[in-house]
């Protein structure tokens, strides 16, 4: 056959495995944001005052892009398993026509 060839079993499988691992990161970052800001219990005067809150700030993106990175392993498994079902509908639909099609010529 020619074009495009999916295993979709394959597929399935592997965006289960993925949309897990998106679920896993995600709750893997949990105890870091329990954490905080990371600063907070310096009790800061002052002196240290310029790098915690650049430590604070980091940290957020940090927290911000990891958390960001989840979601997307996420959406990617549900991509995944959108694709397999699009493509046994496709093909179904696909089938039904062509039965159909040669049933309007006899």
């Amino acid at each position: 056959m020619t074009g495009l060839e999916i295993a979709l079993g394959a597929v399935g499988q592997e965006a289960s495995r993925i949309r897990t691992h998106g679920e896993d990161y995600n709750a893997a970052l949990e105890p870091l944001r329990a954490r905080g800001d990371g600063v907070s219990s310096f009790g800061d005067d002052g002196l240290f005052g310029m790098f915690t809150s650049m430590y604070a700030e980091c940290r957020a993106v940090s927290m911000a892009a990891l958390a960001g990175l989840s979601t997307v392993m996420a959406d990617t498994g549900d991509g995944l398993h959108a694709v397999v079902k699009n493509t046994r509908d496709g093909e179904a639909a696909s089938t039904e026509n062509v039965q159909n099609f040669g049933r309007t010529w006899l």
